[in-house]
């Protein structure tokens, strides 16, 4: 089980492909363990290794990137993202969509984890909506984005077609 662990972790595609996660600067609002408590390991394994049952921390990690730009791209609207602290209700958002984006690997989603994932999808667009609010770990809000004003002026007073006749 090691050996196919080393394995895997040694391919230069695999270990660049994690530098460019790491590189890609979208927050981690989960983790693997996160995972494991929602899902067994068995489960998980599954879902990731293309053979044997040691789940694939690569695939795991991508998974939960997706989860992370989605989050950020919902609330990207109304808070500055990422969100410094992950409060309780991302972090639960994004182990609900990266099993879901886990499962769509596979083709089969359970009906369970679609209405998860179709859960987690409405309430984020209400949080950029302004109609629920996300808490902070110690009851604080995120740091809300600053909101673009419009800006207007009067009507043109000189054109081509005012001026034509200069």
């Amino acid at each position: 089980m090691v050996a196919q662990i080393s394995a895997g972790l040694h391919r230069p595609h695999r270990l660049e492909s994690l530098a460019t996660l790491l590189s890609e600067g979208i927050m981690a609002y989960c983790s693997e363990d996160d995972l494991l408590k929602m899902i067994p390991q068995s489960e998980l394994g599954e879902l990731t290794a293309e053979s044997g049952e040691v789940p694939d921390s690569l695939i795991i990690m991508d998974a939960i990137s997706k989860a992370g730009a989605e989050i950020d791209s919902y609330l990207g609207v109304r808070y500055v993202v990422p969100l410094g602290a992950p409060p309780a209700q991302v972090k639960a958002l994004a182990v609900d969509l990266a099993i879901y984006h886990l499962y769509s690997r596979r083709s089969v989603v359970p009906v369970v984890r679609q209405q998860k994932y179709d859960a987690a999808v409405a309430f984020l667009k209400q949080a950029a909506a302004g109609q629920v609010v996300i808490v902070g770990p110690q009851g604080e809000l995120p740091t809300v984005a600053k909101e673009v004003a419009d800006a207007t002026s009067a009507i043109r007073a000189f054109t081509r077609d005012t001026q034509a006749d200069w």
